[in-house]
């Protein structure tokens, strides 16, 4: 705790919680973040050493004198010494995913993290997490390696000429509202086939949209922005070596602004922190 005397006891207490979930309820400006980065530096310091009920086997009665002392008397020049007694089973830099909502976010974690082993971190978005996961395992599900993203514009240019060729009406079937039953589609896991059991006519049309825009992606070896996630979920869900390797990959998987999850981003992190 001596580490982390700029924190107030509440963001000293979560810094220092390591085993397990936990959620941390707190307003904007409250200093999650600055707890987020604390935590990880107390992963990589100490590991599971602030949760740690009993002194490991190695320890000598001397070994804890020596640190009741400090604790009463902090010398900076034993301070090396003091952060080995204190050590459990650190958590090496790749071990730790941190997903925060933006770049800047993810950025500004890694600026503040400071030295090298904070390049080892997986500090990103969820989409840049999910590309490194797709680029190395995407040819499970049909699709290369160097699969390219489309953007918003690129969707939408891809159902307007869907619906001109399926002769629909572009007022009626606006690109972009279609593309908000596809992305809601997509957040509840329904790729084009189990779309197509919808009842009602606008609906249907909508389905066979949505499964020819499907087929044509997958043509130009294209992933959208939803896509990115979605298809990292099914990796994960229909392939046990992939999703073994990656939940023995994760010791701690960590994410800001949780509330802001979707249910795909749920099930993202939940089958990261799984095992």
């Amino acid at each position: 705790a001596l580490d982390y005397q700029n924190l107030n006891p509440e963001q000293r207490r979560a810094a220092l919680a390591t085993e397990g979930p936990l959620l941390l309820l707190a307003g904007a400006g409250s200093g999650k973040t600055t707890v987020l980065i604390h935590r990880i530096a107390n992963l990589m310091k100490y590991g599971r050493g602030s949760d740690c009920d009993e002194a490991p086997a190695w320890a000598a009665p001397a070994d804890l004198a020596f640190l009741e002392g400090y604790v009463q008397n902090p010398d900076p020049a034993q301070k090396a010494e003091q952060e080995r007694l204190c050590r459990v089973d650190p958590a090496v830099p790749w071990s730790i995913i941190a997903i925060t909502f933006t770049n800047k976010a993810a950025g500004e974690l890694k600026e503040r993290m400071l030295g090298p082993s904070a390049n080892d971190i997986w500090a990103s978005t969820f989409h840049s997490a999910c590309v490194r996961i797709l680029r190395r395992d995407i040819d499970r599900l049909g699709f290369t390696s160097s699969f390219t993203i489309y953007d918003t514009a690129d969707s939408e240019r891809v159902i307007k000429d869907i619906v001109k060729d399926f002769n629909l009406d572009e007022k009626a079937f606006a690109p972009r509202s279609i593309l908000g039953y596809i992305s809601r589609a997509k957040d509840a896991m329904k790729l084009g086939k189990d779309y197509l059991q919808a009842g009602d006519y606008r609906l249907g049309k909508i389905a066979k949209v949505y499964a020819e825009y499907e087929r044509r992606l997958r043509e130009a070896n294209a992933l959208d922005f939803d896509d990115i996630i979605l298809d990292t979920v099914r990796l994960l869900q229909n392939f046990d070596d992939v999703r073994e390797y990656y939940q023995k990959k994760f010791r701690y998987v960590l994410i800001d602004e949780y509330q802001d999850t979707n249910n795909l981003q749920y099930l993202l992190a939940s089958t990261l922190a799984g095992g």
